[in-house]
């Protein structure tokens, strides 16, 4: 008959100790990959929100070369831009602060009907854990997220709420 060996009595707190960091690695991975994931699918839909209402209320050029925040039209467009998006965690999406950016523009040149209008969205995810901020050093575990999402115009900006039926004002 053969003898098994008799474990020691510290085997397992020495194997737990080789593999914790490993399993830490793996979840902080794991979390941190669903937090990029979830930034990336709300920064996208931010950009498709401030495209739709720039699509139905588009600003004149002159105020979104320099971006005119003051605006009305461009106000409503960038609060439409901030509206589908988590108070607590995106506060800042289209704020202009913390290398963050956000910006207007006509592609073809004209503001007319069947136009195209594009919002530019970039937002910097902080990572959650310090897993990332351990193993990329130059950017700290920031990651960049570029939107363009251009729409067709649809209206030129028509409110019956508004002083003259028009919403933007030149």
């Amino acid at each position: 008959m053969l003898r098994r060996p008799q474990k020691t009595p510290g085997q397992s707190m020495v194997e737990m100790a080789l593999l914790l960091p490993l399993i830490v690695m793996v979840i902080f991975g794991i979390i941190d990959m669903g937090w990029y994931i979830f930034g990336y699918a709300t920064v996208y839909q931010a950009a498709r929100n401030g495209a739709e209402k720039a699509a139905e209320i588009p600003p004149y050029p002159n105020k979104i070369s320099p971006l005119n925040r003051s605006d009305l039209c461009v106000s409503r467009i960038i609060g439409a831009t901030r509206e589908g998006t988590p108070e607590v965690m995106f506060t800042d999406i289209a704020s202009g602060n913390n290398g963050n950016t956000f910006a207007l523009s006509y592609p073809s040149g004209k503001r007319g009907l069947g136009e195209p209008i594009q919002i530019d969205l970039v937002y910097n995810i902080q990572p959650l854990t310090p897993f990332w901020r351990l193993i990329t050093f130059g950017t700290q575990g920031t990651m960049r997220v570029q939107m363009a999402t251009r729409r067709s115009i649809e209206s030129m900006g028509d409110s019956p709420t508004s002083p003259d039926l028009v919403a933007c004002q030149p």
